[in-house]
């Protein structure tokens, strides 16, 4: 078993994975100071980047508590990392064998990790492909923009706040609207399109009167 040293994971809620840059202070980045590693194929790392994957019960024995955390020492079950040479993944499976969470590395991280590699042979690790994980378009700021605004506009044309939707509507495209169905579906639309001035304008402008609730 090979193993590397002294890296900072960032495992996503869900089926998110982060890029690097796209790290926030409120995200709970874990300092390993131990963690198996594998060399595999490309194909099989582009596999978990694109699939929600399974593993088999033989790699669970194979690293069952060998990831250790740096702060505490406590280990983390079924942990570990990924490479082509190229590129790095981590993951964090369950005892199924289901990945539950992965994450990218630091450019430094995987820069190290791959130096590594060029001295492991290739594994052949076996998975199974159980689905394919929706694609994220946009960085993450911008996604938790447009879920704001999206959840703001749903709310007001639910409750059929009118005058709101309607002011908000010409807050953002700078016009008037008549059918609030119509207006509804407008902006639905917009938020689908690339990121642009108005919708961090928008975005603002809901922040600052959540804000002003008393």
């Amino acid at each position: 078993m090979y193993y590397y040293y002294d890296v900072l994971l960032n495992f996503g809620e869900d089926e998110n994975l982060y890029e690097f840059y796209e790290w926030e202070e409120k995200d709970q980045v874990d300092f390993v100071k131990k963690i198996p590693i594998f060399r595999v194929s490309t194909e099989c790392l582009k596999d978990n980047l694109k699939y929600k994957t399974k593993f088999p019960e033989s790699l669970l024995i194979q690293i069952k508590d060998k990831t250790i955390l740096k702060s505490s020492s406590k280990t983390c079950e079924y942990t570990f990392l990924i490479s082509d040479t190229k590129n790095a993944l981590a993951l964090e499976i369950n005892e199924n064998g289901q990945v539950i969470s992965r994450s990218k590395l630091l450019p430094s991280d995987e820069l190290n990790l791959s130096e590594v590699m060029f001295t492991m042979k290739e594994s052949t690790l076996e998975y199974e492909k159980i689905k394919k994980y929706a694609k994220n378009n946009g960085i993450r700021q911008v996604r938790e923009m447009k879920k704001l605004i999206q959840c703001e506009i749903d709310t007001l044309y639910q409750e059929k706040n009118s005058s709101k939707l309607k002011y908000l509507y010409y807050e953002w495209l700078n016009k008037n609207g008549g059918d609030l169905e119509k207006i509804y579906k407008e902006m639905t639309n917009c938020l689908q399109k690339d990121y642009d001035d108005n919708l961090k304008r928008v975005y603002d402008f809901i922040k600052l009167s959540y804000n002003n609730i008393r």
